[in-house]
């Protein structure tokens, strides 16, 4: 879990999925990273059960783990810790802008 949670790129992508769940497609598009380190990160993040993968037809859907949101534990703990520097990070605030002015005009992503 730690080191899930060492790395910029799988912080901004947990808070993303903060404000909903989100396809490969999409978070490349926001990050602007390649497919295959988003994969990895999106592996990452998964082996550490932070995020769920929902298969939808030919698109993975990706989700914060309920188990972040609801219980005790010591990652609910450092996960609702880590939403408090979402709200305060320039560049997590900047995804959240884009991705907001992107569902306004297209409803969802990819």
């Amino acid at each position: 879990m730690f080191k899930a949670l060492s790395d910029k790129q799988r912080l901004r992508i947990l808070a993303l999925l903060s404000r909903r769940p989100l396809v490969v497609n999409d978070i490349k598009l926001m990050l602007r990273l390649s497919m295959p380190t988003i994969s990895q990160h999106l592996s990452i993040l998964r082996d550490s059960d932070l995020v769920l993968d929902n298969k939808q037809g030919r698109w993975v859907e990706y989700s914060i783990h309920p188990n972040l949101l609801k219980t005790n534990s010591l990652p609910a703990i450092i996960y609702t810790e880590l939403k408090t520097y979402f709200d305060g990070d320039e560049t997590l605030n900047l995804d959240f802008d884009f991705l907001d002015k992107i569902n306004s005009r297209t409803g969802a992503l990819g």
